[in-house]
């Protein structure tokens, strides 16, 4: 995990350390009464007597310490939400690749933030399982019209760029060209299954989020509009959505009810958009 979440990582490192130094004093407590008990000089040096009662005494602690360590860390609630990269989704793609029907569904702009990860966690996929993954992404209509993204105009304002849209449009388009090509070169090898698909409904990105099998929410928003010079016409100012590199805030559906809140709405806002959406309308020919 990144410096973003160093409080966390850095309170669970102080817990382990906590832990095995106290594990560590009561077993030397235990050892060094055992051994005072049978080697005298030892003996001698702690002047003590009851060697084995303090030795029992030292392992019934380290006993009840542990016990007790565990029911405490087993009640302790998780954190509701953690913030994450981008680039750290892989590590949970690859874990639910190891269950057999793992589902992905996504909406962003492009759909470039999972297709990216997901490429390389299947790309690697190997072991006995052979998953049969679904993956649905919801990206806007870049066939209507739309200000942002979009241009600028004479006086500075918004305007629709079709030329931008089309950019967009065949970006979309290659990715599932991409994860199409992936589909095959899995089930040829015997490695899975690769279900994808892109639907596209008229709106705005704002929002984008990731779920995992219902378990795990990846929700984050493109927080800035960056005006470039646009790549085919380098006189004409763009206004292009970023978040790629944004972090995403991570909701695990055990980490407690506003979690499961969460994970639910977001759920429900995916199933209502996927409906009423259109399939990603092929290239003309």
């Amino acid at each position: 995990m990144s410096g973003r979440t160093s409080w966390g990582s850095d309170s669970q490192r102080w817990a382990r350390a906590e832990s095995a130094v106290t594990k560590a004093l009561f077993l030397a407590v235990f050892v060094v009464g055992l051994l005072a008990q049978f080697i005298t000089p030892l003996g001698d040096a702690l002047e003590g007597k009851a060697y084995v009662g303090n030795a029992i005494l030292g392992l019934v602690g380290f006993v009840l310490y542990s016990e007790v360590r565990g029911l405490n860390d087993a009640r302790r609630p998780a954190a509701p939400r953690q913030e994450v990269a981008a680039s750290e989704l892989r590590g949970f793609f690859e874990a639910a690749l190891g269950r057999a029907a793992p589902r992905i569904d996504a909406i962003g702009y492009t759909g470039e933030t999972v297709v990216n990860e997901l490429a390389r966690s299947l790309d690697g996929l190997q072991g006995a399982v052979r998953p049969e993954v679904a993956v649905r992404i919801l990206v806007p209509d870049f066939t209507r019209e739309m200000a942002i993204p979009g241009m600028l105009d004479a006086d500075g304002k918004a305007v629709d760029d079709p030329d931008f849209r089309a950019e967009l449009l065949r970006q979309v388009r290659g990715y599932e060209r991409g994860m199409e090509v992936l589909a095959r070169r899995l089930r040829h090898d015997r490695r899975g299954e690769l279900a994808v698909e892109f639907r596209v409904l008229h709106i705005t990105p704002s929002v984008k989020f990731c779920l995992v099998d219902g378990e795990h929410l990846f929700d984050g928003i493109y927080d800035a509009v960056k005006e470039e010079p646009s790549r085919d016409h380098p006189g004409r100012q763009v206004l292009d959505l970023m978040g790629y590199d944004s972090l995403l805030t991570h909701w695990h559906i055990d980490a407690g009810a506003a979690a499961r809140a969460k994970i639910g709405g977001r759920r429900e806002l995916f199933e209502t958009l996927w409906r009423v959406a259109r399939p990603l309308t092929p290239p003309a020919s």
